[in-house]
């Protein structure tokens, strides 16, 4: 079939860390023909896992992409990170996803990083499959893990089968009785449910087809089981995809928009793995990448089982690779009407210096970080010239091993990664204005002013074309975005409105330069009378605690400043959801670890930022610091005081012709 026509499904599959969700995937590629042998996670050898690093720790620490024949479908699958730290990982890959498979331990059950995949799941809105894994193991419940899925997730669960251990810890895989699973559908779909109400005998096809349209809208999520390392269920699995999943809906006739979802660079330069979610892509095609940028496609790749093969032209559904387009993660290329929502990435919580070891290998520390930011941008790498310190942000303490781990393997350079400080904001409480001035020609008029919390920042102008040229106002707009990342206290501005109230130039006189010394200047003076305050971050989460330890449980988070209420309480496990100020929770899952003997579960996010209760918080400013003027105009700027502040020559008149200047503002978009 022509690969134009045929159907494409993009498959996603999550689980906690360890949970057996790499050991499924090398079983779904053997079960499908891709490969000969299984390899092992503990022996180093699976298909997807093939960096060093997740080897030898036995984790994924990124997504990786196989693709296998299903029917009359072709399967992408994208085996994800499940520890906490990668969720940005996970986050871009759900993002791209027609379906998922869901691991959960049948002896472990529900464990953290489960709640986090879940409810990421849900918010996009992905149809899901739930292998319940390791029922071979002793202490494997599978209707525990059920109960858990419906009690503690509020899933409602389409049971296919029961998986019952033997005493020889073989399985024995019961389909599900019809009785049961008629009653599991009439709870989401009021049909069903009138026709069991009145003891109507079903018809098993019109049952069959009625769970499938569930399954694919998300109101039903089908459980199986088995075990993959004894490779019991896998078959089950591999039809539930086909039934279960929908494909990807193809649009071949609308314009290109494709979504990058991924960066990975190698010895070939930057390779960028694109979804394609309208139109198409061929070989010399030129795309659009950005407001002013096009790139012409000089390489087109796709997985053909474990491999990247050449293709002349992608469609609608596919997931390309394409080498040297210059394009970041998240960035939508094409037309990006109505794709906002594919951009949502996980927030880093820590901010850390990385130092050499050997600090002869400063320029190539930065190099080989500035790779790594390419393939994850929210590592946020900066360099302090003045110090020749170098900074980048994360998730956590395992991401800063795992980055110190990949720096010595694949560029050979040995760090320490130290110091980590929580991320705070910067507000303004009261509005505030400031000028600027240099020269008696060039000057700008600053005005800022607080907006709601969550609001981020924004920069307008309000200044005619008439009093500042165009080409000026694009610089000033450049130059706050810019230094909008760093204030008084060296973090990100938030919560505020940076307008542009006044400026004025000239001709002959002005020059860009000019304009790179005043905007910074204005902007600071702005943020000095503006009462500004740091904002925390707060960490939302859920835990589970054997209700036996729920009174050692209350009294560690009573001493975390927290707000927490008890959600749930099942089976001997008690929920409990809550907030706290993220710097509080830093140690907490090691502390409720020790304090349930390892049986409590934990996982967050951050759910908003509030003033913090610490206003010392600062970092090192990196780059020109435009908060000591003397040494920001002379030493960073390389110009002279005395201009600055001048008194400004007398404004040009505006045009005689109304007309005219309104029309020029409608042609700019600009308004007094």
């Amino acid at each position: 079939m022509d690969r134009k026509e045929k159907k494409v499904l993009t498959l996603g599959i999550f689980a906690h860390a360890n949970a057996g969700k790499t050991t499924i995937t090398e079983h779904l590629l053997y079960h499908t023909d891709v490969i000969d042998n299984v390899g092992r996670v503990d022996t180093g050898n699976t298909v997807t896992d093939n960096m060093k690093v997740e080897q030898e720790r036995g984790i994924t620490v990124r997504d990786s992409l196989v693709s296998f024949e299903l029917g009359d479908k072709t399967i992408q699958l994208i085996d994800t990170p499940g520890h906490v730290d990668f969720s940005a990982e996970v986050e871009r890959a759900i993002s791209v996803l027609d379906g998922a498979v869901l691991v959960i331990s049948g002896v472990e059950g529900l464990e953290a990083q489960t709640y986090t995949i879940w409810r990421a799941l849900k918010e996009k809105n992905v149809p899901v499959i739930i292998f319940i894994n390791k029922m071979d193991r002793k202490g494997a419940d599978f209707s525990r893990v059920v109960a858990e899925l419906q009690n503690n997730l509020n899933v409602n669960t389409i049971t296919l089968m029961n998986v019952i251990q033997n005493s020889d810890s073989s399985l024995t895989i019961q389909q599900s009785k019809l009785e049961d699973i008629v009653e599991e559908v009439s709870m989401v779909d009021d049909d069903i449910l009138g026709m069991y109400i009145n003891g109507e005998d079903l018809d098993t096809d019109k049952l069959a087809k009625k769970i499938i349209e569930l399954s694919h809208t998300c109101k039903l999520f089908p459980v199986i089981g088995g075990s993959a390392l004894i490779d019991v269920g896998i078959e089950d699995l591999v039809s539930s995809i086909s039934r279960y999943i929908p494909a990807t809906k193809k649009d071949l006739e609308k314009d290109l928009s494709a979504y990058v979802f991924t960066i990975r660079v190698d010895e070939n330069g930057k390779n960028a793995y694109v979804k394609v979610l309208n139109g198409s892509i061929g070989l010399r095609d030129v795309i659009t990448t950005g407001t002013d940028t096009t790139n012409k496609i000089k390489s087109l790749y796709i997985a053909d089982g474990t491999k990247l093969v050449p293709t002349d032209r992608v469609y609608s559904g596919d997931i390309a690779v394409i080498n040297g387009l210059d394009v970041k993660c998240g960035q939508i290329i094409g037309n990006s009407t109505g794709m906002d929502k594919y951009i949502s990435f996980v927030k880093p919580l820590l901010t850390m210096e990385v130092n050499p070891i050997n600090k002869n290998e400063t320029i190539e520390l930065m190099n080989a970080l500035r790779i790594l930011n390419e393939e994850d941008p929210y590592l946020n790498v900066r360099y302090n010239e003045r110090t020749s310190s170098i900074y980048c942000s994360l998730m956590g303490e395992v991401q800063a091993q795992i980055v110190k781990t990949l720096l010595e393997e694949r560029f050979g350079i040995q760090v320490n990664i130290e110091n980590p400080v929580i991320i705070h904001k910067e507000v303004p409480t009261v509005s505030a204005n400031a000028k600027a001035t240099y020269t008696t020609v060039s000057g700008i008029g600053l005005e800022v002013t607080p907006l709601e919390r969550g609001s981020g920042f924004r920069y307008v102008s309000k200044v005619s074309t008439d009093f500042l040229h165009l080409k000026y106002q694009r610089q000033v707009e450049r130059l706050i975005n810019y230094y909008s990342q760093q204030g008084l206290n060296g973090w990100e501005l938030t919560d505020m409105e940076v307008a542009l109230v006044d400026g004025q130039f000239d001709s002959m006189g002005s020059d860009p330069m000019h304009f790179n010394i005043i905007t910074p200047l204005a902007l600071f003076r702005c943020l000095k009378q503006a009462k500004m305050k740091l904002l925390e971050p707060i960490s939302q989460f859920i835990l589970t605690t054997p209700e036996k330890d729920l009174s050692g449980v209350i009294k560690l988070l009573s001493s975390k400043n927290s707000t927490y209420e008890i959600a749930k309480h099942f089976d001997g496990v008690i929920t409990i959801e809550g907030e706290a100020p993220a710097s509080n929770m830093m140690n907490f899952p090691l502390e409720l670890s020790m304090s349930t003997s390892g049986r409590g579960t934990y996982t967050s996010s951050i759910s908003r930022y509030e003033i913090s209760r610490n206003q010392d918080a600062s970092i090192e400013f990196i780059g020109a610091d435009p908060r000591n003027e003397t040494t920001f105009v002379i030493n960073d700027m390389k110009a002279s005081m005395e201009p600055l502040d001048k008194t400004l020559m007398k404004k040009k008149k505006e045009s005689r012709s109304k007309f005219a200047r309104q029309q020029k503002e409608k042609d700019y978009g600009i308004k007094r």
